[in-house]
Parts: C-alpha cells; structure tokens; sequence
C-alpha cells in the first residue's frame, strides 16, 4: 500500500476481508477505481460496497475504464472532499486510483506538488503532467 497526502493510501485490488480488516485499522473511505467484470476473479464492486455498509464506512465506485473524462475526475474531487479519513483507493494495480487522486488534488495542492507526491509514492505518472497543468488551469478560469 501506498501512501498519498491527505490520509489517503492507494494499493491493488482489495477484497471483502481485506476491507474489513483495513475498517478494523481506521479506515473510514474506500474508492473503488476498477471496473466490474476487468478480472475473472475479481469481487464485484456491490459486494465490497455491501461489505465497506454493514462495516459503516464510506465506499464509492468510480470505475475507470479507458481513459480520463471529465465525468470520472469530477466524481473523484466530490469522493474526496467528502469522504471521512483515512481513505483506500484501489484499481488492479493502483496506478489509475493514484491518478485520479491527483486530478482530485491538483486544484488544492498544484500539479508540481501533486507530481512530487506521485513519484515519492512510487508512482512514474509524468505523463499527466500536462493534462493536471490543463484541468488545473481550466479551473483557475
């Protein structure tokens, strides 16, 4: 598992148990980045999210599949600011959830710091550079 600025961890796919061992530890938010189905043995997404229920912490589904869109950075900022921390964001191998966190932070933090963090976490995300430096100054505008 890695970890982000703002309480927020970013790792693989997790299951029903892993979920509630992490609730066990403190996690209040799990986010969910992976599409259902991306896997033959991957749980599906209301599973866990019935799971993250009856433990009483937060859960969202925001899958990405393919690219970046406008529609999936927009719920990753609205997961974020209202999610209770610390928070799990997981895909398969965690690098779509690291890149939305930046999306959703790069307002607050600035495309240099959320670069910075990126990489010190262990993520090679330099190809975002641009398109954070865009979506950050679209809206400044």
């Amino acid at each position: 598992m890695k970890e982000l600025p703002g309480d927020v961890f970013v790792t693989g796919q997790l299951l029903a148990a892993q979920i509630q061992a992490l609730s066990e530890q403190g996690v209040m938010g799990f986010i969910n980045n992976r599409p259902d189905m991306e896997a033959p043995i991957q749980p599906k997404s209301d599973e866990l999210e019935q799971t993250a229920q009856a433990l009483g912490v937060d859960y969202f589904h925001i899958p990405m599949a393919g690219g970046l869109s406008p529609g999936l950075i927009a719920a990753s900022v609205t997961a974020y600011e209202n999610m209770p921390r610390p928070i799990v964001a997981f895909c398969a191998s965690g690098m779509r959830s690291a890149a939305l966190w930046g999306f959703a932070h790069v307002k607050i933090m600035g495309v240099d710091a959320v670069m910075d963090a990126l990489s010190v976490a262990g993520f090679n995300l330099e190809q975002l550079r641009d398109p954070l430096t865009q979506y950050a100054e679209d809206q400044v505008g």
